[in-house]
């Protein structure tokens, strides 16, 4: 049975709590208006979100918290959709206590965040933004023997050991890439897999500390947790090689900034290429910003065109599944629910 039925004929409502880039996008507004009341929150600000979330039955959040006060004002609300496949803005915990769903958008820019962690261990391991820099501040002169700087002689990928934190859906996607164009050693560090699993993309299972004792680079692809904050603190880099690289395409606070920070400017490690950070946008005194081993780039792995119509796609399905009385696909908090009672087990 449909929630239009539920509700008398009259039409579920989705709630936007920002004006996300699927403003721009007749077509899919238009999808949604076809089974539900599209609205836009006013403001970002939670005082404007509670005045006018009353009717929500759907709410959909790209950075905006969703705390359990909003949850409390929308007592109609089924459904919590985050804009993205990071769900950390959302109060999980208080969602799954009042029986409302979860969803993110698993997968739908996996390939997108992918590509930029491979290019980032391309670009430090050949010091691409400084050669950039070399040619553009016309520094380039070999007319003599053994003119270049020593920086401009790299690495290559190939055959390289690549440690993988987190094998999920932009982790596999960066197996695949590094081992069939790179032909490199694939170790992955990951609770929630098996060794099997693992195995299948090409990987080695290990523990963490083995697997940043042992990688050449270490890519970073966990979501954003309890568990997961501080994973990569001082005592975890001071387990990786001199030589080696660290990619995080995943969320800021993952990684201590603090940390990494130190062992850059000391030589402890190699380089880093970071897509976020822990405060953003990051603060424009970051010593970060003064490192020349860092490729430095605004929280735009999943800018792509081909990524962002995946997302529009997939929130079109996840809040006409919601609207329908069914259950979403990328249901987040579905052993919270059954422990709940909320849901049963399937």
């Amino acid at each position: 049975m449909s929630l239009k039925t539920k509700k008398n004929g009259i039409l579920p409502t989705i709630f936007f709590a920002e004006r996300c880039d699927m403003l721009n996008s007749p077509s899919h507004i238009s999808k949604l208006e076809s089974i539900a009341q599209v609205k836009w929150a006013s403001s970002d600000e939670e005082a404007a979100i509670l005045a006018e979330v009353r009717d929500a039955t759907i709410i959909i959040s790209d950075y905006v918290p969703i705390t359990s006060r909003i949850m409390d004002s929308a007592p109609n609300l089924r459904g919590i959709i985050s804009y993205g496949v990071g769900f950390n803005q959302i109060d999980v915990n208080a969602a799954s206590e009042r029986g409302i769903f979860v969803v993110n958008l698993r997968g739908s820019n996996a390939e997108s965040v992918a590509e930029l962690a491979v290019s980032m261990m391309v670009a430090l391991l050949r010091s691409l933004l400084k050669s950039d820099q070399y040619v553009r501040n016309k520094k380039w002169d070999t007319t003599e023997s053994g003119k270049y700087p020593d920086w401009t002689l790299g690495s290559e990928l190939y055959k390289k050991t690549l440690g993988i934190v987190g094998i999920g859906e932009v982790g596999k996607r960066v197996a695949r890439i590094c081992s069939k164009g790179f032909n490199m050693r694939l170790l992955a560090s990951d609770p929630f897999t098996t060794k099997e699993k693992a195995l299948e993309l090409g990987a080695e299972l290990v523990d963490l500390n083995t697997l940043l004792k042992l990688s050449d680079i270490v890519t970073v692809h966990v979501p954003l947790s309890a568990e997961t904050k501080g994973l990569i603190g001082a005592r975890e880099i001071s387990l990786m090689k001199k030589s080696a690289c660290i990619i995080n395409t995943s969320r800021g606070p993952v990684l201590d900034e603090a940390a990494l920070m130190n062992a850059l400017k000391e030589g402890k490690i190699a380089g880093a290429g970071l897509d976020v950070f822990e405060k953003e946008p990051i603060p424009t005194n970051s010593p970060l910003m003064e490192l020349d081993n860092t490729v430095l780039t605004p929280h735009v792995a999943s800018s792509t065109r081909e990524a962002r119509e995946a997302m529009k796609d997939m929130v079109v399905e996840e809040a006409t599944r919601i609207a329908q009385g069914e259950l979403p696909k990328n249901l987040v908090n579905r052993s919270q629910l059954v422990a709940k009672g909320h849901l049963r087990e399937t």
